[in-house]
């Protein structure tokens, strides 16, 4: 494997390209060599994001004007449908990261992409022993994220009635992007809180689809709603489900106390996951609760989704995928309330 990788970011200047710049600026084993944008080519990342002048990073280019003999991997931050528009035109020894909707729920049913759930990538593909090629992976949507990265090892011990799934997220405005639409205005989202395409959202296929991996591919349905509130980032899923027969909240909590992961962290009993203690961070926290209704818990999950939910997790990837250290560039406390 290689001591040290060159990275290349198109979409360079949306909020998870900023990011992505940010965080790899704290990775001591990759170096940005191109940052991309089809529409600030020629321009410095700084003059649209002054606080990043301190650091001399390449000029904007155009993706005609890579050089693909210096890059060994990129990450794609564009919107849904672009990506599927210039995947072919990328060389096939170079590694790529999707950040996009495009793969995902491809990803989950043929073997060309690998769906990226970070804490969980073994159970997707073993990176360490199959890698015969440059990887695809495509990096999950911030909801599946914060729902399925605790979910997860619940489904693969069989602690979950998958017929009774009930999930309720609240989601930060950036994560609908930097577009322009009335909607995102301050004025429209303060002091509220919107819930939005009910029982329509894009992730919900891509949920269903990865419980479904996990259940036996049974073909499961769950209800969703996700909500914007009134903060910058971050996301709180509340997941309801019924436990199996023959299984115990005591049981619950005592298969996360035996599992280790480096960013997933079940907190203490009661205590009670929030927003403010991840932002800025690549943790996952959450707990459990149980509900009045008996056999019923209730999983309480935050997250960044600017970081975990996007740039973090893809960061992540790639040190799976170099076999990096898996918090390489991604060591951070909180930021501060």
């Amino acid at each position: 494997m290689k001591f040290r990788v060159n990275t290349a970011i198109v979409g360079s200047t949306g909020y998870t390209g900023i990011e992505l710049i940010r965080l790899l600026n704290f990775h001591k084993k990759a170096e940005i060599k191109y940052l991309i944008s089809e529409t600030k080519y020629g321009k410095n990342i700084s003059d649209y994001y002054p606080g990043l002048n301190f650091k001399n990073y390449p000029k904007l280019v155009k993706f005609s004007q890579v050089n693909w003999k210096d890059v060994d991997v990129i990450f794609l931050c564009l919107p849904s449908g672009e990506s599927k528009k210039i995947i072919k035109k990328i060389p096939k020894n170079i590694s790529v990261i999707d950040l996009s909707n495009d793969f995902r729920v491809s990803s989950l049913t043929n073997h060309e992409w690998v769906y990226g759930i970070a804490d969980h990538q073994k159970d997707f593909f073993n990176l360490r022993k199959d890698k015969t090629k440059e990887v695809k992976i495509s990096n999950p949507g911030c909801y599946p994220t914060s729902i399925l990265s605790p979910l997860i090892t619940l489904l693969k011990k069989d602690f979950v009635d998958v017929s009774d799934i009930v999930i309720d997220s609240k989601s930060g405005i950036s994560g609908a992007g930097k577009q322009s639409v009335t909607e995102n205005l301050f004025s429209e989202v303060s002091n509220s809180i919107k819930p939005y395409k009910i029982g329509n959202h894009k992730h919900l296929n891509e949920i269903e689809k990865c419980i479904s991996n996990f259940s036996n591919k049974k073909k499961v349905k769950i209800s969703f709603t996700p909500h914007v509130i009134p903060i910058n980032r971050g996301i709180s899923s509340n997941i309801y489900f019924k436990l199996k027969k023959g299984r115990s909240f005591k049981q619950l909590r005592g298969l996360f106390e035996k599992t280790n992961f480096t960013f997933l962290k079940m907190l203490k009993k009661n205590q009670i996951p929030q927003i403010k203690d991840v932002v800025g961070t690549n943790y996952c926290f959450f707990n459990f609760f149980p509900d009045r209704i008996k056999g019923r818990i209730i999983m309480i999950s935050v997250i960044d989704n600017l970081i975990k939910g996007a740039a973090g997790q893809a960061i992540q990837n790639m040190n799976l995928i170099f076999n990096f250290k898996e918090d390489e560039g991604l060591s951070f406390n909180p930021v501060a309330p």
